[in-house]
């Protein structure tokens, strides 16, 4: 079985056509990715701290990988089979961005806090604190192709849009699918960013961030996607994300009709009943401040 590292080729931090692939697989094939954590390694130990000044940017990826038969226009399915952590731990930190507008210092008293949390991952569970654990559900946060050819080369830290990238929605786990458009022959997907477990909206800038092995495979799909789109077992969800001129109102409105619309395409339910029934079963997952999954269980459909 292929394996890339970033140890190997680096870090990145842009999805971009420009790229050369590292590698290239067929359809069907698995592969293991060895990725970074979103803060580069800088945060190992007490005393550790996030360094911009350092590097600058977020979220490194391992890519581009080259899809054998993945065509502009076409889609391709990503089934996430595996993550395992590599350090045995993860770190959490705030980002003053993601509270911009709000007036933080006066919800903080004495100053932003600087300093990150770092949790120990032992048995299924991520020790947040002597008194807090939580469940360890891992998740892939950054995963896309490269974009559009207007779009040129797109931040993996920010900027998530119809390529997919920093959508960080918790379903990207083992067991799940993530289906993309395809804007340019071989895709050229890139993936980083796990997560050893996060909530809605990550409102603090971070999950538990970790470095990690990805075990993955990729299959060409007879589909052409406007949005991406997540499939579990049990459930189907239809990814929107903001941008100029759409408002986070306006993404779940998107995310929903792009819902109802797969659910006449795959289903013959007509678009008009299928919007209806996601006003009364369907449901939505924050992924970052950026993105929404509108999403119903299949049994409905």
């Amino acid at each position: 079985m292929k394996r890339i590292s970033f140890r190997d080729i680096g870090l990145k931090y842009v999805l971009s056509p420009y790229d050369e692939p590292v590698t290239s697989v067929r359809p069907g094939e698995a592969i293991v990715l060895e990725v970074e954590d979103a803060c580069s390694g800088q945060i190992r130990a007490k005393g550790d701290f996030r360094d911009r000044s350092k590097i600058p940017f977020s979220n490194p990826v391992v890519g581009p990988i080259y899809v054998e038969g993945a065509e502009s226009g076409s889609a391709i399915s990503i089934s996430i089979q595996e993550i395992k952590p590599t350090t045995g731990q993860g770190v959490t930190y705030m980002w003053e961005g993601y509270l911009a507008g709000y007036p933080v210092f006066q919800f903080f008293h004495t100053g932003f806090p600087r300093e990150p949390r770092i949790c120990a991952i032992k048995g299924g569970s991520i020790h947040f604190s002597d008194r807090i654990t939580i469940p360890y559900r891992p998740m892939v946060g950054t995963i896309g192709v490269a974009p559009h050819p207007g779009a040129e080369a797109i931040s993996s830290g920010v900027l998530p849009g119809r390529h997919g990238g920093n959508m960080d929605v918790p379903e990207v786990s083992p067991g799940s699918k993530v289906l993309l458009p395809v804007f340019h022959r071989g895709a050229l997907l890139y993936l980083g960013d796990v997560h050893a477990a996060q909530g809605d909206g990550e409102i603090g800038g971070s999950g538990i961030e970790m470095p990690a092995d990805v075990k993955i495979s990729v299959d060409l799909v007879e589909e052409t996607l406007n949005w991406p789109r997540i499939e579990t077992d049990s459930e189907v969800m239809s990814v929107a994300t903001t941008s100029a001129g759409r408002s986070f109102e306006d993404t779940i409105r998107t995310a929903f009709v792009e819902l109802s619309l797969w659910m006449e395409r795959k289903h013959g339910l007509n678009r008009v009943d299928a919007l209806m029934l996601c006003s009364q079963v369907g449901r939505i997952r924050v992924g970052n401040l950026w993105t929404v999954a509108a999403r119903i269980e299949k049994k409905y459909c």
